[in-house]
């Protein structure tokens, strides 16, 4: 939402400029004047021009280093949520691998369980 902002901004003051040139052309045009008056005028506009003129570059800076640094910022996070992940997915791994463990300690238990009431049977039924 902000950059959005700083882009009307921008927008807005070059329009503001643009009218105001188109604006001074027209009143010209139209306005019977003698050529010394129009030329203070045109004088007049020009030096607003410039001041007006003048700030563009210092908003457009100021716009772009607030970008840059919120760009940072994003990629500071970014660093840190896979940082995170990568931590979560080790944590992941050894409580899988415990648990595959616990399983397949269970599994070999059962095993020798079933293994030894076989005998047991073999040998009830062989009396």
């Amino acid at each position: 939402m902000n950059r959005d902002n700083n882009c009307s901004a921008g927008i807005a003051v070059i329009s503001f400029l643009t009218g105001t040139v188109i604006g001074a052309g027209i009143a010209l045009l139209v306005a019977p004047r003698t050529g010394e008056e129009t030329r203070e005028i045109l004088k007049g506009y020009g030096d607003d021009l410039r001041e007006k003129g003048g700030k563009i570059p210092g908003n457009i800076k100021h716009s772009a280093e607030h970008a840059i640094d919120r760009g940072k910022d994003m990629i500071e996070q970014g660093r840190q949520l896979i940082s995170r992940g990568t931590e979560m997915v080790s944590h992941g791994k050894e409580y899988l691998d415990e648990k595959k463990q616990t399983l397949s300690s269970a599994i070999e238990a059962g095993k020798e369980a079933m293994k030894q009431e076989k005998e047991k049977l073999s040998a009830a039924s062989e009396e």
